[in-house]
């Protein structure tokens, strides 16, 4: 009988959702697709959302390199999300593939991305915790959209590409 009074005010205790800190710290975002799956990227880093058209491929590039693509006069290398962050699966074959222009200090690159959904805004503070260590990932909103860092993303040295000369 007593078990069950420590039973059930311990479940009371756990069941109140405690208050977190700069719950009240919102983020616009930009919502899109990459291999089924949803994710977000605060909206200051970005510039423009440009049809994935025209891509050009560039020969003995590490997978992740899409390409490039001439964006009203400027070159810009593309990376393929996907690859990047290491999705399996393959891209769909209509034409809703999207680009995102990305700019973070000096750097200027396009991210490839099956399908832009839109633009919103999320509670930082509601965010869920990461389910793997992935440097790139903020957290989870609503179960089921992954925020990434886009600054860590694109300062990452992996993403180098250095020409070997012989």
């Amino acid at each position: 009988m007593q078990s069950e009074q420590i039973l059930r005010d311990r479940a009371r205790r756990l069941a109140v959702v405690p208050a977190q800190a700069g719950s009240s710290k919102w983020a616009e975002v930009v919502l899109f697709a990459v291999r089924g799956e949803r994710y977000a990227i605060e909206a200051p880093l970005l510039r423009m959302v440009h049809r994935a058209t025209n891509l050009t491929t560039i020969p003995c590039t590490p997978p992740f390199i899409a390409g490039m693509l001439n964006v009203r006069g400027e070159v810009v290398i593309v990376l393929d999300l996907a690859a990047a962050l290491g999705l399996p699966g393959e891209a769909p074959a209509d034409a809703k593939r999207s680009m995102l222009l990305a700019e973070h200090g000096q750097v200027r690159v396009g991210l490839l991305v099956d399908e832009v959904i839109g633009i919103r805004r999320l509670a930082l503070g509601a965010l869920d915790p990461p389910l793997t260590g992935d440097e790139f990932v903020v957290g989870i909103a609503e179960g089921n959209t992954v925020l990434l860092n886009l600054e860590r993303l694109l300062a990452n040295r992996r993403f180098d590409v250095f020409e070997e000369v012989n």
